[in-house]
C-alpha cells in the first residue's frame, strides 16, 4: 500500500557578509515600513462565474509586460489563465491526456519573461513550453541520469533573462508492497537550460550548506515502523530550508542556514553575502521537549485527517476499515520513535522565504518569535497564510540589490507577495471562509521595488 509522500515528503524539508557598498553595518533594530501599495485590479472570488471563478491557486508569476499568468488546480485538472495589466482575459489552456501540450502531473508552472508559460510536468518527465496566446510549441524531455528518475522539484523559478530555470529538489519516502524508500534530498540549486534540444540537464549552480548529510536508502519493511525508523536518521528539528530567487543577470539570491545571511550567485561576479546582525535563538532543552509534543500532536492530527478509519468517511466498507487500523499502529508507533529520538538543529532558523523583485530588490521573510509553528509546518500543519483574517506572526526585510537594509513590514500588515512583476506590480492570493481564492494585483512604491 502506497501512502501518500507528501506528508513524509515535508518531514524532510524541514559570520556578516559584504554589504554591497553599505556606508555602515545594517541596523540590528527594524525600521517600520508601511504597506500602502496601491490596488491595480483584483479577480476571482465568491461572486465569480466565468474563467475568473478559481478554485485553488497553485502558481502565479509576470511576465515582463506584465501579464500575471496563474495555475488553478480543480480536482485532478489543471488550467492555466493568463490575464493583461487591467486584469482581462488574454488566454486560459491547459487540460490532462498523454498528447503533445495536455497534462499529465503538473508540478509547477512558471511564466515566461518573453510571455507565456513553462510547465513542469511531473507526469510527461518534460518541460511543456506554451506561447503568450495558450499555444503550445514544444516539449523538452527531463535529462534523467541513466535509468533511474530525479526526485520531483520542490521550488523552481525562470531566470528575468533568457530560457533558464532554477530549481532545487524535494525529499520523497514511500512504502509499498513491503519495500521503504527514503530520500532525504539534496541542497543543490540546479540551472536548466530550455534554448534548442530535445533534453534539457540539471547542472549544478550552487552548492547548498547541508545540515544533515544527504541519504537515499531502500530496504524492504515488514511495517511502517520501520520506515519512520529510517526517517528519524534523517530528520533533524529546525533545519533551515533552502529558499531563494532569480536576481538580474543570471544569477540567484538564496538563504541555507540557519543564520541571517542572503548569499548572491551569478554567472559573472565573485559570490557576495548581505546580512542583519540578527542572530538566531539557541534550542534549550525545554525547547526540544515543546517540539516533540507539537510534533506528535501535528502528526497524529494529519493522520486522523487522511489516514484513520474515522477520516475514511461512512462509504468504506467494513473490512477496509480494520485494515487501516491494522496498519495504523505500527505506524504511529514509528511516528512516536522517530518524534522521541529524531535529533535537532543547534538554533532556531530566522529566515522562512526569500523572493525578489525584477530590480534585484530582496524580500527576506523571517519567522516569528514563537518557533513552534515551524513544527507545526514540518509535521503536516497548515502553511496557509493567505486565509481571511489570519495574520502571519513574522516580518518581510527589504534589503536594496546593493544590501543595504532599507526597512520591514509587519505580516499584520501585509503577507508576502504570491509573485513579483515589472515596474513594482505584486500579486496576491486571499482566501475566504470558504476556501474560495480572490487574486490582487498591487504596484509597490518606489523604494521597496
Amino acid at each position: 500500500m502506497r501512502f501518500r509522500c507528501a506528508v513524509f515528503s515535508t518531514l524532510l524539508a524541514a559570520c556578516g557578509g559584504d554589504t554591497g557598498g553599505s556606508s555602515g553595518p545594517p541596523p540590528s533594530e527594524d525600521r517600520p515600513l508601511a504597506a500602502d501599495f496601491d490596488e491595480v485590479y483584483r479577480i476571482g472570488g465568491i461572486e465569480a462565474e466565468g474563467w475568473d471563478a478559481f478554485t485553488e491557486i497553485a502558481d502565479m508569476g509576470f511576465d515582463a509586460r506584465g501579464h500575471l499568468y496563474i495555475r488553478d488546480e480543480a480536482g485532478s485538472s489543471t488550467r492555466i489563465v493568463a490575464i493583461d495589466g487591467a486584469g482581462a482575459l488574454v488566454a486560459e489552456f491547459g487540460r490532462m491526456g498523454d498528447g503533445p501540450g495536455e497534462f499529465r502531473g503538473v508540478g509547477h508552472m512558471v511564466a515566461r519573461p518573453e510571455g507565456g508559460a513553462v510547465i513542469v510536468d511531473d507526469g510527461h518527465r518534460a518541460y511543456l513550453l506554451f506561447g503568450a496566446d495558450g499555444s503550445f510549441e514544444r516539449a523538452i524531455r527531463f535529462a534523467d541520469p541513466g535509468s533511474s528518475q530525479t526526485a520531483p522539484a520542490r521550488t523552481v523559478r525562470h531566470g528575468r533573462e533568457g530560457a533558464e530555470l532554477f530549481l532545487v529538489r524535494g525529499a520523497t519516502a514511500s512504502f509499498s508492497q513491503g519495500e521503504a524508500s527514503v530520500s532525504s534530498g539534496d541542497r543543490t540549486l540546479y540551472r536548466v537550460s530550455l534554448e534548442e534540444g530535445e533534453e534539457a540537464a540539471t547542472v549544478p549552480f550552487v552548492e547548498g550548506w547541508e545540515p544533515r548529510p544527504e541519504r537515499q536508502v531502500t530496504t524492504e519493511a515488514e511495517d511502517l515502523s520501520d520506515m519512520f525508523g529510517m526517517l528519524r536518521d534523517a530528520y533533524v528539528y529546525f533545519s533551515p530550508s533552502m529558499v531563494f530567487d532569480v536576481v538580474p543577470g543570471g544569477g540567484v539570491a538564496y538563504s541555507d542556514s540557519s543564520a541571517y545571511e542572503i548569499k548572491i550567485r551569478t554567472a559573472s561576479a565573485p559570490p557576495r553575502v548581505v546580512s542583519r546582525p540578527l542572530h538566531p535563538q539557541p534550542v534549550t532543552e525545554q525547547l526540544r521537549e515543546r517540539a516533540r509534543v507539537r510534533a506528535l500532536e501535528g502528526f497524529e492530527s494529519s493522520a486522523e485527517e487522511q489516514y484513520t478509519v474515522s477520516g475514511l468517511g461512512d462509504d468504506v466498507p467494513a473490512a477496509a476499515r480494520e485494515q487501516m487500523a491494522v496498519i495504523m499502529e505500527p505506524m504511529m508507533a514509528g511516528v512516536r520513535d522517530m518524534v522521541e529520538n529524531a535529533s535537532f538543529m543547534p538554533e532556531v532558523p530566522l529566515v522562512r522565504d526569500l523572493r525578489t523583485t525584477w530590480d534585484g530588490t530582496i524580500w527576506v521573510e523571517r519567522w516569528g518569535s514563537d518557533p513552534l509553528p515551524q513544527i507545526n509546518v514540518a509535521f503536516g500543519g497548515s502553511d496557509d497564510r493567505n486565509r481571511e483574517g489570519e495574520a502571519a506572526d513574522g516580518w518581510i526585510d527589504v534589503l536594496a540589490a546593493g544590501g543595504e537594509y532599507v526597512g520591514t513590514f509587519s505580516q499584520e500588515e501585509t503577507p508576502m507577495p504570491g509573485a513579483f512583476g515589472p515596474g513594482g506590480l505584486v500579486a496576491f492570493v486571499e482566501t475566504d471562509e470558504f476556501d474560495i481564492p480572490t487574486i490582487i494585483v498591487k504596484r509597490l512604491p518606489e523604494p521597496v521595488r
